[in-house]
């Protein structure tokens, strides 16, 4: 299965700090009371010398006044890569490679490898594992966090909805995208009652964003949409995201003026929101929006070329494929 669901799902759910604070304000509770000031990085500027082997998020932060990083990896296979540890020791060595030309020390680096995929993980999170402890202090280790979604019950993440309904639906979505539709709609009634209850807008938009994704990765938009409709209960507000952004063109359209007629502004609408998604998929992917490639997204208003160009952001590896 391609990758670039799941990639482009998990960068845009855990590329705001915030979000990551609060996955590590649950899942790794020492390391959020120790750590502030978290900020995305450019991860190409750490692995330009290599090919990209893992889909990861790094974060520079502080531990009191001393520089560190958080490295957030993805790992979404049915099977177990065992050569993920090798990838972790691989993209330390880089980072530290980058890092010391600035600093005068090796800074801290914090790994976080979160799994969802369906099989038991069975990798040591601190590696190598040894008989002989007197040798504990003289060899190289390996130590990760581990967020496995498979140990986690789903009523301990839904209570965290109403600290952040949108982080909550997206970890559920990750969770359970590889089962049917039938338990993935049981597991969000919960959720869909409480934005039923709290009357909240952006907790529908969260919803959407959910099962677009779960609709990708299953391959069938038909059968993810049927079912939110029946969990909201019908058609009004289970709007696919196409239909959303017409709408906000509509809107667009007629503040800008109703002479230019309702059909110009729904075009409008949904060209501009297909360029804010191209840029925004291209920022949280490469870190770096080059200046001809925007001129060239802003200067095209043709809707298939631009479905065109979002298809291959999303699976495009380098910012060169694209240019």
């Amino acid at each position: 299965m391609d990758i670039q669901p799941h990639d482009s799902f998990f960068k845009q759910v855990f590329s705001d700090p915030k979000k990551v604070k609060m996955l590590l304000g649950i899942f790794a509770k020492d390391v959020a009371k120790s750590i502030h000031s978290i900020s995305l990085l450019n991860t190409e500027k750490f692995s330009s010398k290599s090919q990209k082997f893992m889909l990861d998020l790094l974060f520079s932060c502080k531990v009191k006044d001393q520089d560190a990083y958080i490295r957030i990896v993805l790992e979404h296979k049915s099977y177990l890569d065992k050569e993920l540890p090798v990838q972790l020791l691989y993209y330390n060595a880089a980072i530290w490679e980058e890092a010391i030309k600035e600093k005068e020390y090796y800074p801290p680096i914090i790994n976080i490898v979160f799994y969802h995929g369906k099989g038991d993980w069975n990798i040591p999170t601190s590696l190598p594992v040894l008989e002989d402890q007197n040798l504990e202090k003289y060899v190289s280790k390996l130590n990760y966090i581990l967020i496995d979604l498979n140990k986690v019950s789903d009523d301990e993440l839904i209570n965290e909805a109403y600290i952040d309904f949108c982080f909550t639906s997206a970890v559920i979505a990750m969770k359970h995208v590889h089962e049917n539709i039938e338990k993935i709609k049981a597991v969000f009634r919960p959720l869909v009652e409480y934005v039923q209850i709290h009357e909240d807008e952006e907790g529908y938009h969260c919803l959407f964003f959910s099962f677009n994704y779960i609709s990708y990765v299953k391959g069938d938009t038909k059968e993810a949409e049927n079912a939110l409709k029946e969990l909201i209960g019908g058609d009004e507000k289970a709007m696919t995201l196409i239909e959303k952004w017409i709408m906000e063109g509509k809107q667009e359209g007629l503040q800008e003026g109703l002479e230019k007629g309702l059909q110009e502004g729904l075009e409008k609408g949904l060209i501009k929101a297909k360029k804010d998604d191209i840029k925004s998929v291209i920022l949280i992917k490469f870190g770096i929006l080059p200046k001809e490639l925007e001129e060239k997204i802003e200067t095209t208003n043709d809707i298939q070329i631009l479905d065109d160009m979002l298809k291959r952001v999303a699976l495009a590896g380098k910012i060169e494929e694209i240019l």
